[in-house]
């Protein structure tokens, strides 16, 4: 994860496939990171977590539901041979709204596999 100079934006790499088809191993996305959250963040949004019990490991998932201060995330990919190897609420549950460390805005780079056709 990079960090840039100003905004507290950093550059975070996806890895895995539990955002695909959204975003997909290797995709490179500009994420506002948080210094607290203190609002509510609006359900659809993919966010950055970092799980209280394993610092320094980050996840990007999407948020379903949000209750008293806490998130349903999951992610977006519904293949069930990959939603059985996921981490998301469907394993933790509800998560609290500490542990979103940022706001994915946008895409900086595609590394699908897909040629460009012309």
């Amino acid at each position: 994860m990079e960090k840039f100079g100003f905004m507290g934006l950093r550059r975070v790499k996806v890895a895995g496939e539990s955002m695909s088809p959204t975003y997909n191993n290797g995709d490179v996305l500009l994420v506002k990171w948080f210094t607290g959250i203190e609002r509510e963040l609006p359900l659809a949004s993919v966010v950055v977590i970092e799980r209280d019990e394993m610092p320094g490991v980050f996840f990007i998932k999407r948020i379903q539901k949000s209750h008293s201060g806490a998130y349903w995330v999951e992610g977006d990919n519904r293949d069930p041979s990959v939603e059985k190897r996921m981490s998301d609420s469907r394993t933790w549950g509800y998560i609290p709204a500490n542990e979103i460390r940022g706001k994915v805005l946008l895409r900086l780079k595609r590394t699908s596999g897909r040629k460009l056709q012309r």
